[in-house]
């Protein structure tokens, strides 16, 4: 596959949608503390950028979800934060939204924490690809069925690193 020509987001545009997106997680949680849990490998630019846009104390962690290769199927969820879910606004950042499978495992097993409010702010959303029924609360941007690479967004380990939303044909 190779890096499409086609820009979908400029490094402008993301930036001032996290902007965006910093103030209104900010403004729904007016006055708390929040803790922000990125999914990893994808989430970690955008959750850098956002955590700096939100004018609240905020606990980070992350967590990795990992898939055998054997039968694609969720294996493990691997936590590594230092902060205790049960009691916490908890905001889940993710990269990208697609089936919502992943993210609905996900949201009932962190449910099993008690946390205080579970809520889900992605960079990217495919709802049209969804199939189960679940909405995130904060949206970066709605994107086409194609394979999105950048800001942290890969294809087989490569593209990252660009500084901008792009496509791999």
């Amino acid at each position: 596959m190779n890096l499409s020509r086609d820009i979908l987001k400029t490094e402008v545009e993301i930036a001032d949608r996290v902007r965006a997106l910093g103030q209104e997680v900010t403004q729904h949680y007016k006055g708390q503390e929040i803790s922000l849990l990125g999914v990893l490998k994808g989430s970690f630019i955008f959750m850098a950028d956002l955590a700096r846009q939100v004018k609240l104390p905020a606990q980070v962690g992350f967590l990795e979800i990992i898939t055998s290769r054997k039968t694609e199927f969720m294996t493990e969820i691997v936590f590594s934060s230092s902060f205790r879910i049960e009691g916490t606004h908890l905001l889940i950042v993710e990269d990208i939204l697609d089936t919502g499978v992943t993210l609905a495992y996900l949201m009932q097993q962190i449910q099993l924490y008690q946390p205080r409010t579970l809520r889900v702010c992605t960079l990217l959303d495919k709802p049209h690809r969804r199939k189960v029924d679940l909405q995130p609360d904060h949206v970066g941007f709605q994107v086409p069925d194609r394979h999105v690479v950048g800001y942290g967004l890969d294809y087989q380990g490569q593209y990252r690193n660009l500084p901008y939303l792009g496509y791999v044909e």
